[in-house]
């Protein structure tokens, strides 16, 4: 009883929810390489802000201004999170070169949790600079939902066809 229960709660929610899948990223490039240019351009960024951010924590603690010092904690948690990022993001270019749907799908996940997580963190952490820090976290939010929105259109593709089946373009002779 309890297993019909359950598995008409979750068509309820497929049937409620209704998530568009798409055929090309930024409406004009394949699907695969655009997925994997975000990738390669977030691990290069990911990696590009936590060298500055551990730069900038070694200057706090090497600093004795108490202002600074209570800023430690959540430059660390910052740091750690940066670094998870790194890891899963390596693992989705590498899902996406090997075409591994489990690692794929993991990855989404991860980035609807992180996404979730992070604009929660940065609406309880907003400073002083509220709106330029605003719209920031929104536009961030709204490309990590359409990222989101592409992984998973690829991963239904791919479960569709067995495969993600791709057409080389061909040079006119």
């Amino acid at each position: 009883m309890s297993a019909t229960v359950e598995t008409s709660l979750k068509d309820k929610i497929r049937n409620a929810v209704e998530i568009p899948i798409l055929t090309r990223c930024c409406f004009c490039f394949p699907m695969r390489k655009g997925l994997v240019a975000f990738a390669y351009i977030n691990l290069t960024l990911t990696v590009v802000a936590t060298t500055f951010l551990s730069l900038y924590i070694t200057a706090v603690r090497n600093a004795n201004v108490k202002e600074l010092n209570s800023e430690y904690p959540r430059l660390i948690i910052a740091t750690t999170a940066q670094v998870i990022e790194i890891c899963m993001t390596i693992m989705f270019i590498v899902a996406l070169h090997k075409k591994y749907v489990v690692l794929m799908r993991v990855f989404l996940y991860f980035e609807i949790t992180y996404s979730v997580v992070g604009l929660v963190y940065s609406l309880v952490c907003i400073s002083e600079e509220s709106a330029n820090e605003l719209f920031l976290m929104l536009f961030e939010f709204t490309l990590q939902i359409y990222l989101a929105i592409l992984i998973y259109s690829s991963i239904v593709k791919m479960e569709r066809d067995g495969t993600v089946k791709y057409t080389r373009d061909r040079d006119p002779v």
